[in-house]
C-alpha cells in the first residue's frame, strides 16, 4: 500500500488516519499553545495553523510512533513565529487593567497566577522551554528534541530561566525590597 496525504502506513500495513491521529494530539496542543501565547484566541490560531501544516506536511512523517514529537515540532514553531511576530508590538496581555471581562482562560490565569506574571520577563527561547517543560511535561532532551537545538542549549534557558522567575517572583512578592 502506498502512502498518500491522508494516510501513513504502519509497522503492521495499517493505515494511520490523519483526522484520527491529530484529534488525540489536540488535548495537549491547545493548553501548551496558551501557555506559550498567552492568549486563547490565538492559542486556537496557532493549533488551527498547525494542523494545516501538518496536514500538508503528513505524508512527511516516516515514523508514525512519533507522532506527538512530530506534530509538538509543528506546534511549537508556529507558537514561535507568532511571538517572533509580536516583537514589534509591546506586549500587553497581563496587564489586569486591559483584561476587562474578556473570557480568556489563558489570560485570567496566568494574570492570578504569579507564576504566570513572572513569565513576562523571560525571553521567547526561555518561555519556550519554561511552557514544554512544565505544562507540556516534556525532559529536557524531549524539549531539545522538539525546538531542534542542543539539548546544553535547552539546559542553559532551563536554568536561565529559572534564575530569572525566581528573581522576578522575589520581586513581585517585595523580598528584593529588603
Amino acid at each position: 500500500m502506498e502512502a498518500t496525504a491522508l494516510d501513513v502506513t504502519r509497522a503492521g500495513s495499517q493505515p494511520l488516519d490523519f483526522g484520527r491521529a491529530i484529534r488525540l494530539e489536540l488535548t495537549p496542543a491547545y493548553p501548551l499553545a496558551g501557555y506559550i501565547l498567552g492568549d486563547a484566541a490565538e492559542a486556537e490560531d496557532a493549533v488551527q495553523e498547525a494542523m494545516v501544516l501538518a496536514w500538508r506536511k503528513w505524508d512527511q512523517l516516516r515514523e508514525p510512533e512519533r507522532l506527538r514529537a512530530w506534530f509538538t515540532r509543528i506546534l511549537v514553531n508556529v507558537c514561535r513565529a507568532r511571538l517572533r511576530s509580536r516583537r514589534r508590538k509591546p506586549v500587553a496581555w497581563l496587564d489586569p487593567e486591559r483584561l476587562g471581562s474578556a473570557d480568556d482562560p489563558f489570560r485570567e490565569a496566568l494574570t492570578r497566577d504569579a507564576m504566570g506574571r513572572a513569565m513576562v520577563c523571560l525571553s521567547l527561547d526561555q518561555r519556550m522551554v519554561v511552557a514544554l517543560r512544565y505544562w507540556a511535561d516534556l525532559s529536557l532532551s524531549e524539549i531539545a528534541e522538539r525546538l531542534d537545538v542542543p539539548l546544553g542549549t535547552v539546559k542553559s534557558r532551563h536554568h536561565y530561566a529559572l534564575l530569572a522567575l525566581r528573581a522576578q517572583l522575589r520581586k513581585d512578592s517585595g523580598e528584593g525590597k529588603r
